[in-house]
C-alpha cells in the first residue's frame, strides 16, 4: 500500500506568495526569504537570486513607502515530478500607492508568482509583478 502525503502544497504555496506579497508592500528584506537561488525566465534564460534581490533594492529605492497594499489571488496550481520535485504558481491581482516626497502614483495590475519545490520548500523562480520588471 502506498502512503499519501499529508503535506499541502497547494497552502504552502499561496503561504509563501502572501509572505512575499506582504514583504513586497513593507519593501521588506525578508522578501528574499522566498527567492530561489536562481531565476528562470522566458527563453529559458537564468538569472542568480542576487541580481533579483539588487532589482528589488532598486524598485524599493525609488519610492519612500508603499501605502495601501492590498491583492487578491485568484488561482493556483501545482504539479509534483519525480525526484522529490515540482512546479506551480500562484496569480492574482495587485495594487498599492507608491509614495515619493508626498506625491504617489497608483501601482496596479494582475500578478503571478512561479514556484519550484527544491529540498521540500516551494520557492518562487520567476516574479511577475506590478512595477517589477527584468
Amino acid at each position: 500500500m502506498q502512503e499519501k502525503s499529508t503535506f499541502n502544497h497547494g497552502a504552502d504555496i499561496v503561504n509563501s506568495a502572501i509572505r512575499f506579497t506582504n514583504a513586497w508592500f513593507k519593501q521588506s528584506k525578508t522578501i528574499t526569504e522566498e527567492l530561489s537561488d536562481f531565476f528562470i525566465l522566458p527563453g529559458g534564460k537564468v538569472m542568480d537570486k542576487q541580481v533579483i534581490i539588487a532589482r528589488l533594492k532598486g524598485i524599493f529605492g525609488q519610492s519612500d513607502e508603499y501605502v495601501g497594499g492590498r491583492y487578491d489571488i485568484i488561482d493556483t496550481d501545482y504539479e509534483l515530478l519525480d525526484g522529490g520535485k515540482g512546479m506551480g504558481f500562484v496569480e492574482g491581482v495587485a495594487g498599492f500607492r507608491a509614495v515619493l516626497k508626498k506625491e504617489s502614483k497608483i501601482v496596479s495590475g494582475p500578478f503571478k508568482l512561479y514556484f519550484a519545490l527544491q529540498n521540500g520548500r516551494w520557492k518562487i523562480v520567476n516574479i511577475e509583478f506590478p512595477g517589477f520588471s527584468y
